[in-house]
């Protein structure tokens, strides 16, 4: 039996059929090459997550130990809660932990206007805006709407600049200084790490003060220096922080002991992903938390209460 010959295409066809085969092709392998380019950067982000956890787990880590020592009358003879950093390894990871007496910050509540011209000195505000600068902060705590500073700033001079008006009582936070008028991101955060609300000192006792604060302060870095180094060394032989030297004091140092750690806790895992995180702690759990702080206490309630918490200080 004879086969059927079938017509042949014209060649104009068999053409179009590859361009519409190849055309395919190319867009099988474009979903291909985008399902794979998905799944890649899926990937990194779940990885990403991952590390960022293990990091925010091991600062935590680092707070609580920091904590753990400060709660030990003799191991804190060891451990000054001076502001002097200390590197640990634990869990695959490196953890840097400051532990620092609020007595040893600058009290943002009662301040007065010679510590906050000085502090606001000490951080690089130029001369003519100490004054109104520390009068502002002063404003901004003082019960009244009466501006009776020569520099102050109540409600009429908020409105007149376009801010909210001032809040006419204590700070509850240090992150309050960003509605002060007249602050500036960048000064904010230059006073956010030398200063507290947790405390009722009015003053600053050396030898539990981080350097950065002895500098803002205005001692010179050296001085500053060489009387941390003093403070190590005591410590190291189990002895008490020496005194500041009277010439090298001012009216600002005064001894005295808070019951509030500022605990901060920088970790970083092998892979380099880093977590900031700081905590603040009444170790007799007496102190009142603000809004925005944890007001649960810790260990079911016998022990330490949390003052505040924030990331990425």
């Amino acid at each position: 039996m004879n086969g059927v010959n079938l017509p042949e295409r014209p060649a104009g066809q068999r053409g179009m059929v590859l361009v519409i085969v190849l055309w395919i092709v190319t867009l099988l392998a474009v979903m291909a090459g985008g399902f794979a380019y998905s799944m890649r950067v899926e990937t990194r982000l779940a990885t990403s997550a991952v590390e960022r956890a293990q990091a925010r787990a091991l600062a935590e880590a680092g707070v609580a130990y920091g904590l753990a020592w400060q709660l030990d009358p003799e191991a804190q003879k060891q451990w000054p809660p001076n502001g002097d950093p200390r590197e640990w390894t634990f869990g695959g990871g490196r953890v840097r932990i400051e532990v620092t007496n609020a007595s040893g910050l600058i009290n943002l509540n009662n301040a007065g206007f010679e510590l906050l011209k000085a502090l606001l000195a000490g951080v690089g505000v130029a001369p003519r805006e100490q004054d109104r600068l520390a009068n502002a902060i002063q404003d901004w705590r003082d019960p009244d709407d009466d501006r009776s500073l020569p520099y102050g700033a109540e409600s009429a001079d908020y409105r007149a600049a376009g801010w909210p008006k001032p809040k006419n009582a204590n700070f509850e936070s240090v992150e309050e200084l960003g509605q002060v008028l007249g602050m500036t991101g960048e000064l904010q955060q230059r006073l956010t790490s030398v200063t507290t609300v947790f405390s009722y000192e009015s003053t600053v006792n050396p030898e539990l003060a981080p350097a950065r604060v002895l500098n803002a302060l205005g001692l010179d870095e050296r001085t500053a220096t060489d009387y941390v180094a003093a403070r190590t060394r005591a410590a190291a032989d189990g002895l008490p922080a020496p005194p500041l030297s009277s010439n090298e004091g001012s009216s600002f140092f005064f001894g005295g002991r808070s019951s509030v750690y500022h605990i901060r806790a920088e970790a970083e895992t092998d892979a380099g992903t880093a977590v900031r995180v700081e905590a603040v702690f009444d170790t007799q759990g007496g102190m009142a938390a603000g809004p925005g702080a944890f007001g649960a206490s810790v260990f079911g309630g016998r022990g330490p209460r949390l003052l505040a918490w924030r990331e990425g200080w």
